[in-house]
């Protein structure tokens, strides 16, 4: 097994050498790679309020791993702005969210490009009365809850805005003991085990919730993505599947549905959900082209992936999947599978 060294001493053996001039100087490129080796791959950008910038400064951003996990959590500053640094070369997912504004969900890939990431302005737009995303409806069993279980909710959701993790889960518990079909409380247990990165017990509350209220549809989602990352394919899509039925408006559940089919191999039917979280328009992030152009690479439709890289390139063009959506564009093009002009399919084997 190879023995591991601190980062410290590589970068004393990588000045060694570069004194000797036997490594050359390091590009800017090249150098922010180093940071990210050192120092953490680091995440930054903006959010703001489609009505303008008023109380911007409570939004809140989260950081989650592939397991749900959460790694970094912020206010925004009072100019809407925030920043995580320190962090692995992984895939994340950020989630941006403000009281009366529809949830913003961007995945972000810290795996290329030196780990370091600037993310575009992000607008959360208000929720309207005909809840565009049908994500954020209130469940049925909120009526029903005694009184002594919707004090403790409110105060783990108290806690939770705090960041006390460890007081927010006791009074989830204490509400779900007093009323075990409190399907928010539910959810906000399972979210709670998730940012204390204990993701594994997520798992019975998120399905209580939608054994108790199966028409409240935010667990539906937190269950497909935990089964997603834990490559539970079958299981994601026939949670994902029971939300979108619930929630048809919803471009989040029939992205995480893509995803689930992609992992089954059943690209036709990831295209189609796909290209149906992309028919919602405005609001759609632009990472579901480049899941979409993925699967078609994996189907050797080298144009139509062509397209949606393209596609992808024109919505973010600073985007967390830019440099590598660039790459495999050249790559393409000068393996003569596409032509940059028409972007046409060339017959031929993949060049992967």
């Amino acid at each position: 097994m190879a023995r591991e060294h601190p980062a410290g001493a590589y970068l004393a053996l990588l000045l060694a050498l570069l004194m000797l001039g036997l490594v050359p100087p390091a590009s800017a490129q090249q150098r922010q790679s180093l940071n990210a080796l050192f120092f953490g791959g680091e995440v930054q950008g903006t959010v703001r309020l489609e009505e303008g910038k008023k109380d911007v400064a409570k939004a809140v951003v989260r950081l989650e791993d592939p397991q749900g996990r959460v790694v970094g959590e912020e206010t925004v500053s009072v100019n809407g702005q925030f920043c995580f640094s320190g962090l692995a070369q992984m895939q994340y997912t950020l989630i941006a969210s403000a009281a009366g504004h529809e949830t913003y969900v961007q995945p972000l890939d810290l795996t290329n490009g030196g780990g370091m990431r600037a993310v575009n302005i992000i607008v959360l737009r208000p929720v309207k009365n005909e809840a565009t995303t049908a994500i954020s409806g209130a469940p049925r069993t909120d009526a029903s809850a005694p009184k002594k279980a919707r004090k403790e909710l409110e105060r783990g959701v108290r806690a939770s805005e705090e960041r006390n993790l460890s007081e927010a889960r006791a009074h989830f518990e204490k509400a779900v003991n007093i009323y075990p079909c409190y399907a928010r409380a539910q959810v906000g247990l399972a979210l709670t085990m998730m940012r204390e990165r204990d993701a594994q017990h997520a798992e019975a509350p998120l399905k209580k919730a939608i054994e108790c209220d199966p028409d409240f549809v935010e667990p539906y989602l937190h269950l497909g993505r935990l089964f997603n990352s834990e490559q539970r394919y079958v299981e994601s899509r026939t949670v994902l599947a029971d939300g979108v039925r619930r929630a048809p408006s919803s471009w989040v559940l029939y992205y995480h549905l893509g995803e689930a089919d992609e992992g089954l191999k059943n690209y036709a039917l990831a295209e189609q959900e796909l290209l149906r979280a992309l028919s919602f328009g405005h609001g759609v992030s632009a990472a579901v082209h480049e899941k979409l152009a993925d699967v078609y690479l994996r189907q050797n439709a080298y144009d139509k992936a062509y397209a949606e890289m393209r596609a992808y390139l024109q919505a973010d063009p600073d985007g967390p999947y830019a440099a590598r959506i660039k790459a495999v564009m050249r790559q393409l093009e000068s393996s003569g599978r596409v032509h940059s002009s028409q972007g046409e399919l060339v017959a031929g084997p993949p060049p992967f």
